[in-house]
C-alpha cells in the first residue's frame, strides 16, 4: 500500500485496520461462494446435492485463486495489489519465521497474518509442519484458522490418512465448526470411535454448539442414540438456556423420549435454578418423577446455603427415587459445611433407605478433609457395595496422609470387611485423592 510519506511510520496500524474493514464485509460476501462441499451425507433421508450441483461448487472452490481473493480486496480498497505474486511459497515460509522474531506484537501479528494470507491450500501442511518445529504458537493458530476456512475437508481428509501424524488442534476445528458447521458435523459422524474421534470432538461438538445451538440439536436428532448424541445435545441447550431458557426448555421437551431427553432436561432445569430457583422447583414438581436429579440436587443445593430448614422440608417432598437421593446427597454435603453436629443428629434419625445412603455419602465425602476418621466411621456404617467403596475409598486416602498407621490399622482390624474390600481399601488409600471424583457424590442414574 502506497502512503505518503508523513503516514509511512503508520503503515503497519494502517495495514490492520484496513484489513479489518474490508475482510469482514468481503468474507460474508465470498462465504457464499467457497462454501467447501462434503460428500459425506447428513442421514439416508436428507436431501443431498446432485452430482452436478457438487461439481460447480467444486469448480467455484477451485477458480476463486488467493490471487483473485487478493485481486479483490485491491480493488475495494483502491490500490493495487501489493501481495499477489510478489512472494514465492518458500520466501512465504521464510517471512513467517522472521515475523516470530519480531519484537513488536502488533508487527509480530500484522506479519505473520499477512504473509499466512497469502499461501494456498498446497501450501499449509508444509507450513503448518514449519511452525510447530519451530515452536511458533502464532502462527500455528493462525495456519489452522486458515486452513479450516479454505479446504478444511481436504485438511480434515489428510489428518485421518496419517493417523494424526498430519497434526490438527482446536483452533483447526473450532473455526471449521464456524466457518462451516455442517460439513463439520457430517465429517466427524463419519469417523470411526477411537482416538481421532475423541480428540476432534469436544472442539466441533462444543464450537457447533456455542455458534449455533439450534443447528446443533437439530443435527442431534439425526443421530442415534449414544454419547456424541447427548453431548451435542446438552451442550446446545446449556448454549441456549443462558441466552433463551424458555426456547431451551421447549427444544429439550420436543426432544423423543431417551437417555438423551432426560439429559436436556436436567441441563436446562439446573441452569434455570442459577436464576431462579423458584421456577426450577416448579419445573422438577411438573416432569415425571426422577427425570432431573442433577438439577434437583443444585436446587437443594442452593435453598442449604440459604436456609437448611427449608432446603430440607423441600427434599422431604419428593418421592422416593433418583431425585430424592441426589437432593439428599446435596443438602447433607452442602449442610456440613455449615454445621457438621446438626447435620449427624439429622442422619441419625433418617430411616434407612436409599435416600438415608446417599446422604451419608455426602456428608462423609464433604467432611473427610477436616475429619477423616470421623467420616470413615460414617462411610463404613453404608451398605456393602460400589457406593460405601467409592466413599471409603476418598476417606481412607485422606486419613492415609494425616495418619497412616491408624487408617490402616482400621482397614486390617474392622470387621465386616471381606479379603478383596481390604486389598482394595489399602491399595486405593496410597493413591492421592482425586478432587474432581469426589467434589461431591451423586447417587447412580436409574439403569447405570
Amino acid at each position: 500500500m502506497n502512503l505518503p510519506p508523513s503516514l509511512r511510520p503508520f503503515r503497519w496500524p494502517v495495514v490492520t485496520i484496513v484489513a479489518l474493514c474490508v475482510g469482514m464485509p468481503l468474507g460474508r460476501a465470498l462465504r457464499g461462494i467457497i462454501t467447501p462441499p462434503s460428500s459425506y451425507p447428513l442421514s439416508a433421508t436428507t436431501k443431498q446435492p446432485t452430482a452436478s450441483a457438487a461439481l460447480t461448487q467444486a469448480q467455484n472452490l477451485d477458480a476463486l485463486s488467493d490471487e483473485a481473493v487478493e485481486a479483490e480486496i485491491a480493488r475495494l480498497i483502491g490500490n493495487p495489489s501489493s501481495l499477489a505474486g510478489t512472494r514465492t511459497p518458500a520466501q512465504i515460509l521464510d517471512a513467517i519465521s522472521e515475523a516470530f522474531k519480531e519484537p513488536s506484537d502488533l508487527k509480530r501479528f500484522s506479519a505473520t497474518y499477512e504473509a499466512i494470507s497469502e499461501l494456498g491450500r498446497n501450501d499449509l501442511a508444509e507450513a503448518l509442519r514449519r511452525a510447530r518445529e519451530e515452536n511458533n504458537p502464532i502462527a500455528i493458530r493462525a495456519l489452522e484458522r486458515r486452513w479450516a476456512e479454505i479446504d478444511p475437508l481436504g485438511a480434515a481428509k489428510l489428518w485421518a490418512e496419517s493417523g494424526g501424524s498430519t497434526k490438527l488442534g482446536d483452533a483447526f476445528f473450532t473455526s471449521w465448526s464456524k466457518v462451516n458447521p455442517d460439513s463439520a458435523l457430517r465429517w466427524f459422524s463419519q469417523l470411526p470411535d477411537g482416538d481421532q474421534k475423541k480428540q476432534a470432538r469436544n472442539s466441533i461438538l462444543n464450537g457447533v454448539a456455542r455458534s449455533d445451538p439450534q443447528r446443533a440439536i437439530d443435527f442431534a436428532n439425526q443421530l442415534p442414540e449414544g454419547t456424541d448424541r447427548t453431548q451435542l445435545v446438552t451442550r446446545a441447550l446449556d448454549a441456549l438456556s443462558a441466552k433463551d431458557p424458555a426456547q431451551a426448555l421447549a427444544a429439550a421437551r420436543s426432544l423423543p423420549d431417551g437417555d438423551s431427553r432426560k439429559t436436556a432436561l436436567d441441563t436446562v432445569v439446573s441452569k434455570i435454578a442459577t436464576t431462579n430457583l423458584e421456577e426450577a422447583q416448579r419445573l422438577i414438581a411438573e416432569l415425571p418423577a426422577n427425570t432431573v436429579s442433577g438439577a434437583t440436587g443444585n436446587v437443594a443445593a442452593a435453598l442449604t446455603k440459604n436456609d437448611p430448614s427449608k432446603a430440607l422440608a423441600w427434599a422431604e417432598t419428593l418421592p422416593e427415587g433418583a431425585s430424592r437421593q441426589s437432593a439428599f446427597a446435596s443438602l447433607a454435603s452442602t449442610w456440613a459445611g455449615k454445621d457438621v453436629e446438626a447435620v449427624a443428629q439429622w442422619l441419625d434419625k433418617l430411616p434407612g433407605g436409599a435416600s438415608r445412603d446417599s446422604a451419608v455419602a455426602g456428608f462423609a465425602s464433604r467432611t473427610a478433609p477436616r475429619d477423616p476418621e470421623g467420616a470413615t466411621a460414617w462411610a463404613s456404617t453404608l451398605p456393602a457395595g460400589e457406593q460405601r467403596n467409592t466413599v471409603l475409598q476418598r476417606t481412607l486416602s485422606i486419613w492415609q496422609r494425616t495418619n497412616a498407621q491408624a487408617a490402616s490399622e482400621w482397614i486390617s482390624s474392622t470387621p465386616g470387611l471381606s479379603a478383596e474390600e481390604r486389598a482394595n481399601l489399602t491399595k486405593a488409600a496410597q493413591q492421592p485423592p482425586d478432587p474432581r471424583r469426589f467434589r461431591q457424590f451423586q447417587p447412580p442414574q436409574p439403569g447405570q
